[in-house]
């Protein structure tokens, strides 16, 4: 009596009755995983008296050493080792990229910059 009892009773086993739940669960939905922009998140040196916030649009440019970042005509600060992937993609964007800021960091020094 038992387990057995309870399996033939309660209709078709529970694999059988997560069969289509499954197939449903495989399929695309909403939050697909394809993403269409490829964007990278680096850590640039802020220079002293920079100031920016968490939103700005900033501009990532080719630079003899590394990738330099400005806010229009004035240079805020640098990438000082950027990738090779993130200095391929600028060079190949004309030696430009724009570049939105995620966060600045607790003393001002750094921030996050995610480059398109």
């Amino acid at each position: 009596m038992g387990l057995d009892y309870i399996r033939a009773n309660t209709g078709k086993p529970w694999r059988k009755r997560w069969n289509g739940g499954l197939d449903r669960l495989k399929s695309p939905t909403l939050l697909d995983l394809t993403m269409t922009e490829a964007a990278r998140t680096v850590t640039a040196e802020l220079n002293a008296g920079a100031r920016v916030k968490a939103g700005d649009k900033l501009i990532v440019q080719s630079a003899a050493d590394g990738l330099t970042v400005s806010d229009g005509l004035r240079a805020i600060g640098r990438i000082a080792n950027p990738s090779t992937e993130l200095t391929t993609a600028v060079h190949n964007g004309g030696g430009y990229a724009e570049g939105v800021l995620q966060r600045v960091g607790l003393f001002g020094d750094t921030a996050e910059l995610s480059v398109k």
